[in-house]
């Protein structure tokens, strides 16, 4: 091991030679050989999903731990290269919605009501006249999204169970329902205006040399999922919401002031002053929540810094990256695999795809000894299985992958 956190990276560097039978021969794709191999594990594994775990699936309904997550895997698969739409994954992922038995306490995609009343919409607009009887129409869905807007007031900030969170589901809705702008333009805006007056709010609560700062369960997070990262990632892939004086003097300077506190090493706290040192290397704490963040902000800003930073965080991932607590996308080897994939999508370096596909084969072996932390929810989306089999989809067409619940 390497550390308290990770194990020892066991694999060659990318090079001509190390990549055979796992890039095709153009490099930018993964090998015919590798893609056969994924493509075992995914009916394999989908299959113990749906029997040996089939109760675990229905834990609570949410995308984060809930049956919910596979019926976004099912959504997401419906989607054909072609731009055809697969009608039999669509009422497959209908087998694992729930929006009867909605707990209106909760407002984000992952972790609240918004995620499967997003899923939902969309699954009932994709099905237009095919739609069964007992699924409301995607607009009467959307509405019931802009309902939970009551809860924004009494909600944190951050992407699990806050704003931010329900942030995403707003911005999936008009994504995948195309042309329609299903959620006006001032729904989001009410939005990220909220978001954005709570870290202005507490900035100055705190006399921060950041202009903007948001605290859940009283730290002040730097990662993704609960902190800094998460959030300010989100209003920047809401940017055409927010005006370009709120871009410019709030957000760009507190995304400044948040790189600032990396250690020496590339990687970040988990929270401001946290005593946990330099140790976690995992999406939801540390450097592969920052990946997409630094792009986003290169993408937005035009500045190269941002990218540079984002393949230092790749570096740090490949030294640091197979996480001793196992393979799941929040704090395990899959979501750091997708830093690999983001690299990938805005350099086209082939050592990022080769990188992904190494963590990929990581995930998929399961070799004894590399899961020190069995998941609480076994056949999840982010602390189990259906994680890896989201992985194992989207590395076979890495141009289209995007992080489940966290990128648009």
């Amino acid at each position: 091991m390497s550390g308290k956190g990770s194990f020892e990276n066991p694999y060659d560097d990318y090079s001509t030679n190390a990549s055979n039978n796992i890039l095709n021969d153009s490099k930018d794709g993964i090998s015919e050989v590798l893609q056969k191999k994924l493509m075992s594990f995914k009916v394999t594994k989908i299959e113990d999903l749906i029997t040996r775990f089939k109760k675990d699936i229905f834990y609570d309904g949410t995308v984060y731990t809930g049956s919910a997550g596979l019926a976004l895997y099912y959504l997401t698969c419906s989607s054909t290269s072609k731009n055809e739409v697969s009608h039999e994954n669509l009422q497959r992922a209908l087998d694992f919605i729930d929006i009867e038995n909605l707990r209106g306490r909760r407002i984000s995609f992952l972790c609240g009501d918004a995620g499967p009343l997003a899923i939902a919409s969309v699954i009932s607009y994709k099905l237009g006249t095919r739609r069964p009887s007992k699924l409301p129409d995607y607009k009467d869905l959307a509405q019931r999204i802009m309902d939970l807007i009551s809860l924004v007031d009494d909600s944190p900030d951050e992407i699990l169970y806050g704003k931010a969170g329900y942030l995403y589901a707003l911005l999936f809705v008009n994504k995948n329902i195309s042309g329609k702008d299903v959620i006006p333009s001032s729904h989001i805006e009410k939005v990220t205006s909220a978001i954005i007056t709570s870290g202005k709010r507490f900035s100055t609560q705190m006399k921060s040399e950041s202009p903007l700062l948001w605290q859940w369960h009283d730290k002040i997070y730097l990662g993704a999922a609960h902190g800094m990262a998460g959030i300010l990632f989100m209003l920047l892939q809401a940017r055409s919401y927010i005006k370009v004086t709120e871009m410019r003097s709030f957000i760009k300077p507190a995304i400044d002031w948040l790189i600032s506190r990396r250690f020496s090493s590339g990687n970040f706290p988990s929270s401001l002053g946290s005593s946990s040192g330099d140790r976690l290397v995992q999406w939801c704490h540390g450097a592969p929540g920052f990946v997409p963040l630094c792009i986003a902000a290169f993408q937005t800003f035009e500045d190269d810094k941002y990218l540079k930073i984002a393949s230092q965080c790749g570096e740090v991932i490949w030294q640091r990256g197979l996480c001793t607590k196992g393979y799941s996308l929040c704090h395990g080897v899959s979501g750091n695999a997708y830093a690999f994939l983001q690299l990938y999508q805005i350099t086209k370096k082939p050592v990022h795809l080769y990188r992904a596909c190494c963590f990929m084969e990581w995930c998929a072996v399961e070799r004894q000894g590399t899961e020190l932390h069995h998941p609480d929810r076994p056949a999840s989306l982010f602390e189990g299985l259906l994680g890896r089999i989201f992985l194992s989809e989207d590395i076979i067409r890495p141009y289209d992958s995007k992080f489940p619940g966290f990128c648009l």
